[in-house]
């Protein structure tokens, strides 16, 4: 007889879903997780074979310490994962250079984080990294900031990985499950109903990405989407665009507008996004795949502007969203009604590095365990 009612119910297994799932099976609660399409997928956040990740955080200083639990988590389950040489790991330390106007967000951003902890980084001007990378066209007046320790996730491997140590701890997964409705009876115990059935629960994590708004409504969390797209282009300048030739990068213009990208893994050629900009959705359903004619001319005029090259290819493209909290910063806390219930929301575009610490972080919330370091992602403006 299929089980109807758990310990705990997770909605969504990208990055932080998959993670709260692990952490949920090994804190001995009898887990389902559910995704509306499953394992992996390339329908919301957590696809596009690369996320970078770094340390010295230009976005605030108090990311810092989450990060650097975030690289013993993902080191740990690197060694539950890579069984065997040929398996690929998951997080590559190639390094991530990150350029700007000296004056500007992201290079004040990044020596205030390392300076505040501790980071080992290396400042380069644009001559110096010519020399070093001659591939990349620096402006002047701009200058470099390259972490060694930065490097890239392999963002469905990763995904892939946590959801297979959830299940050899005991969760149980189902995929296709669209929710319809879910409330909390008078004894507290959560209620939900979906496509393929109804469930209950003690406890209900919510890690849905850009459907989160419509599964916590009522809940006024400002949260608001964009359409991504990420490329992959061949170059005909053959060096150092491999990995471990060339680090992740993060280009900063005097607009303000950010690009970044990571080398080139296999066939598919060089990953390079735009983390500004985008196009705004009401839904997360309205979201079109196809190629974006705006972002893929923003994107080829910053390589035109910034990388030596005779020729080009878009070889692959795919789309993300971004769910922006209002300030840009991530919001994990409880359902202001039903304490049993926590969620994290409007990662914005830059949550994936953390997914392990915020997925342990929920599971602790439910537990009743404080941790201060978490305390400025609660809901914005107090609102509770």
């Amino acid at each position: 007889m299929e089980q109807n009612h758990f310990d705990c119910i997770v909605v969504g297994f990208g990055g932080v879903g998959s993670a709260a799932m692990r952490y949920a099976a090994l804190h001995g609660w009898n887990v389902l997780g559910i995704d509306r399409f499953g394992p992996a997928n390339n329908r919301g956040s957590s696809h596009g074979q690369t996320r970078v990740i770094r340390k010295s955080y230009f976005e605030h200083p108090d990311y810092v310490p989450l990060l650097q639990d975030a690289y013993e988590c993902w080191d740990e389950l690197n060694k539950r994962h890579r069984t065997a040489p040929e398996v690929k790991e998951l997080l590559t330390q190639c390094g991530v250079l990150q350029v700007g106007p000296e004056d500007g967000t992201v290079v004040r951003g990044v020596l205030n984080s390392a300076g505040q902890h501790g980071l080992a980084v290396e400042r380069f001007t644009s001559d110096e990294i010519h020399r070093r990378l001659p591939i990349l066209n620096v402006p002047d007046g701009h200058v470099g900031v390259f972490e060694p320790e930065g490097g890239f996730l392999r963002v469905e491997l990763c995904v892939a990985a946590m959801i297979k140590q959830a299940l050899a701890n005991g969760a149980t997964m189902k995929s296709g499950v669209q929710v319809n409705a879910w409330q909390v009876d008078d004894h507290g115990t959560v209620h939900l109903q979906s496509n393929q059935g109804s469930w209950s629960a003690d406890r209900m994590i919510v890690c849905a990405g850009p459907w989160t708004g419509q599964l916590l409504e009522g809940v006024d969390l400002g949260l608001t989407l964009l359409a991504k797209q990420q490329h992959w282009y061949q170059l005909d300048r053959v060096e150092q665009k491999r990995v471990n030739q060339f680090p992740c990068f993060l280009f900063e213009q005097s607009d303000g507008a950010c690009f970044y990208g990571s080398p080139e893994l296999d066939t598919l050629g060089m990953k390079v996004c735009e983390h500004t900009g985008g196009r705004p959705l009401e839904s997360a359903d309205q979201l079109d795949r196809g190629i974006d004619p705006d972002q893929q001319t923003r994107v080829e005029t910053f390589l035109k502007q910034h990388f030596h090259f005779t020729k080009q290819r878009l070889v692959h493209h795919s789309m993300c969203m971004y769910t922006m909290s209002p300030e840009e910063r991530f919001i994990l806390d409880h359902h202001p009604d039903h304490q049993q219930i926590v969620f994290a929301a409007g990662l914005s575009g830059h949550g994936f590095k953390f997914a392990p610490v915020l997925g342990r972080r929920l599971v602790q919330m439910l537990d009743g365990t404080p941790d201060p370091k978490f305390d400025f992602l609660r809901t914005p403006k107090g609102d509770r």
